[in-house]
């Protein structure tokens, strides 16, 4: 049987508490869930975000509170996550896939999207009708290990498309009507009953 190094057992243990964290956050702002926010963070940890550059801790108060104000509802996923690790820091490039379903409030559609988007609809139509979009992006962080735990010390987000248009979602006919388990903020969310317990 061919030796094993114990780093490399140690590395990829590394890599599946860092994979943790990353997958964490997106839990964290689909469920809005500020506590497990700011747990993948360290206290003096930085976010470059575009709507927010700061502090960290800070930005997980911000990001949960804008989410529940902008969005009914919010999906991020991450692929394609390539790890960088040198004992106890690491970089990471991880591709992003996130939808956003925009509260139907022309008011807010603005703030999103702008009044160029804004122009190009009669609102006399759409008004109440939630929009979306989809955004294609990266996280690239800077993950410190500090005695066995890893979190984010910066991440700096960065944008490579955007697509933007008017909801076509269908919850009440067709197949979609009998898809009645739906996902909801907090821990009535179907995953905390059924999953986790």
């Amino acid at each position: 049987m061919e030796n094993i190094d114990p780093k490399d057992i140690q590395e990829l243990i590394d890599r599946t508490r860092i994979y943790d964290v990353l997958t964490r956050y997106c839990r964290a702002l689909d469920r809005c869930d500020v506590d497990l926010m700011r747990s993948v963070y360290w206290d003096d940890a930085r976010d470059d975000h575009g709507v927010f550059n700061g502090g960290a801790q800070e930005f997980a108060k911000f990001i949960i509170r804008e989410i529940q104000q902008w969005f009914e509802v919010t999906m991020h996923a991450i692929m394609n996550v390539h790890m960088e690790i040198d004992d106890k820091t690491a970089c990471t490039e991880s591709y992003l896939f996130a939808y956003h379903k925009v509260r139907g409030d022309r008011n807010k559609v603005e703030e999103i999207f702008g009044s160029k988007y804004l122009s190009q609809f009669d609102w006399s139509k759409v008004d109440g009708i939630p929009h979306v979009f989809y955004y294609g992006g990266r996280y690239v962080d800077r993950l410190e290990k500090r005695e066995s735990e890893w979190k984010i010390s910066h991440r700096q987000v960065v944008m490579d498309w955007n697509h933007n248009e008017i909801s076509s979602g269908i919850f009440d006919e067709g197949m979609f009507k009998t898809l009645t388990l739906r996902g909801t903020r907090g821990h009535m969310d179907p995953v905390f009953k059924n999953i986790i317990g």
